[in-house]
This record gives C-alpha cells, sequence and structure tokens, in this order.
C-alpha cells in the first residue's frame, strides 16, 4: 500500500516539478517582502535614525567652524620668499663674512721682510736648532746657533733692519760682536773685526755699515765668514726664515 502510494506521490512530482519551483519562488519573494516591509516601520517609530534627505544640525555646526591657520602651528616650513615692486620673488641678501683678524704670526710678516743678509755670500753652515753638529775646530758635536756666510777678511758688513745697537763686546769665542735690536728681534753679528763701527746706543738703518769680517776663534778651521744669529723672546731663531 505504503510503496503504491509514494509511486504515484513520485509520478506526480516528476510531472508537475515546473509549477512546484515556480510556487516555491513566489513563496521565498511573499516572506522576503513580508520581512522588508516589517524593518522599514520600525525604524519609522524610532525617532533616533534621522529621516532620509534631513542634515543633523551637529553636522551643521561642523561644516560652519572657521578654518585653522595651520602654517602658525607646523614647524620647519620654509618661508616663500619676499616679493618686491614689481612682483618678482628678492633673492636672499648673503650676510657679509667679517675679515679675520691678522694673526700674531702675520703681524709680524713686514718685520720678517725687513731682514737682509749683511754680506754678500754663500750660506754654507745652517742652523742646527736644537740637533747637534760637529765642530772642526773644536773637535766636538754642539749646537749651531745661526747660519754663517761666506766672505773674505775685511769686507763690510752692513746691518740687517733698521734698529737701535744694544751693545758692541769681544767674545772669547765669537770675536768682536755687535747686537742690534729690531722690536721683537735682536740680530748679533759674530766675527767682526775689532774696529767696530758702531757703539751702544746707535741708532743704525738697514745695509750702513757696521763694522767688517775679522775672525770667530770657536770656527777657525771654517773659511773666512760672519757669523749670524737672531733671537726673539730668549729663543734662537732659524735666521733663513727670517731673511730675504
Amino acid at each position: 500500500m505504503k510503496k503504491k502510494l509514494f509511486g504515484s506521490l513520485g509520478e506526480h512530482i516528476k510531472t508537475n516539478w515546473v509549477m512546484i519551483i515556480l510556487a516555491l519562488c513566489v513563496a521565498g519573494a511573499g516572506a522576503l517582502s513580508f520581512y522588508t516591509v516589517k524593518d522599514i516601520n520600525e525604524k519609522l517609530k524610532n525617532p533616533d535614525i534621522p529621516e532620509p534627505g534631513v542634515v543633523s544640525q551637529e553636522n551643521e555646526d561642523f561644516e560652519q567652524q572657521p578654518a585653522q591657520d595651520v602654517q602658525n602651528e607646523a614647524e620647519n616650513i620654509p618661508l616663500k620668499p619676499q616679493q618686491d615692486s614689481t612682483g618678482r620673488a628678492a633673492a636672499a641678501q648673503p650676510q657679509a663674512t667679517p675679515a679675520p683678524s691678522a694673526s700674531p704670526e702675520a703681524a709680524s710678516a713686514k718685520s720678517d721682510r725687513e731682514f737682509v743678509l749683511p754680506v754678500d755670500g754663500k750660506i754654507f753652515a745652517a742652523f742646527s736648532g736644537d740637533e747637534l753638529v760637529y765642530n772642526k775646530t773644536m773637535g766636538d758635536w754642539r749646537t749651531h746657533n745661526g747660519i754663517d756666510i761666506k766672505a773674505a777678511a775685511g769686507t763690510a758688513v752692513k746691518a740687517s733692519c733698521d734698529g737701535t745697537v744694544e751693545n758692541v763686546y769681544s767674545d772669547g769665542m765669537l770675536g768682536y760682536v755687535a747686537e742690534i735690536k729690531n722690536g721683537e728681534y735682536t740680530v748679533r753679528y759674530c766675527g767682526l773685526d775689532s774696529k767696530v763701527l758702531v757703539q751702544k746706543g746707535d741708532r743704525v738703518k738697514q745695509n750702513q755699515p757696521i763694522g767688517t769680517v775679522g775672525e770667530i776663534p770657536l770656527e777657525l778651521a771654517e773659511d773666512s765668514h760672519i757669523h749670524l744669529e737672531i733671537i726673539r723672546d730668549g729663543q734662537y731663531k732659524n735666521p733663513d726664515k727670517y731673511l730675504e
């Protein structure tokens, strides 16, 4: 009996399947429309939900707020170039760089160039500074505090610079010596003949004769010459750095 019933139902479904599907679609559409209408009615009853096309007062207040000047709050924003009366951007004026002040070395450069060789001759023994050099006459090693300028005995010796004669004396190792002061410098002429032409306190000019070439007991093994020293602040200086 059951088998016959289900068999008849299956045949009926096979015959009318299009109509069954169509009926199901209509039923689904009706249910969807029902719930949509119900949802709209609930929203219309809720006063918190704004109606379409109505702008809230809160949004109007926000739109009416004045704009803030963000440039005043920002940092490190480059300024726009200023413009002149013609509307063109004015170029930034470079700041003048102050001239550097003269150093003590530069200030003394002028006096450095005022020194000249006291005789026309070749420098054959240089300033040694702290380095020891061999002395042929004494047979030992010692510092050489000046320069030796080759010149025959009797050759005129001239002042290397303007200045004042500080002292004239005879030394057992350096022969007759004349010292002439020029500013911070003292120029010492060693190995003069006994007939020195200047005396203490004399004012001398550059290239003025002060004596003639004599002997230097400390350096008798060397050729005839003048031994020249330059002293500043109690320290021996290299004359090569001061002579033209």
